[in-house]
């Protein structure tokens, strides 16, 4: 269970949610003491249902480069997100907006800025 505060109104929430470094990790995408030189210019695009999309850069997924945190939540407060939410949403608790809080989430995707 992740507990954070939302940053709209700094009420509690509670997601069940898994670290997103081990998401993509599952995926094939290795970070770590891989992320570095041209790597460091990759980020992850995020895309959801509603044609919403953001963008958080690779560094800010791995703790060896952040004390922040990113998740990719399937839950809230012991029941699976809702429609409106779900099935899946990412939440950065560090953010002080929430507009890299995807709802809704449909791809997960490794784009080069360069």
């Amino acid at each position: 269970m992740l507990d954070v505060k939302d940053p709209h109104d700094g009420k509690p929430l509670k997601f069940d949610a898994i670290p997103l470094k081990a998401v993509l990790e599952k995926g094939g995408v290795t970070l770590g003491d891989t992320l570095r030189g041209k790597r460091m210019s990759q980020c992850l695009l995020v895309e959801a249902a509603d044609g919403y999309s953001a963008v958080i850069a690779l560094p800010e997924i791995e703790p060896e480069f952040t004390s922040g945190e990113v998740f990719l939540a399937d839950g809230q407060d012991g029941n699976p997100l809702d429609a409106k939410a779900g099935p899946l949403r990412t939440v950065l608790p560090g953010d002080k907006r929430a507009a890299r809080w995807v709802r809704q989430v449909t791809a997960l995707k490794i784009v080069a800025v360069q």
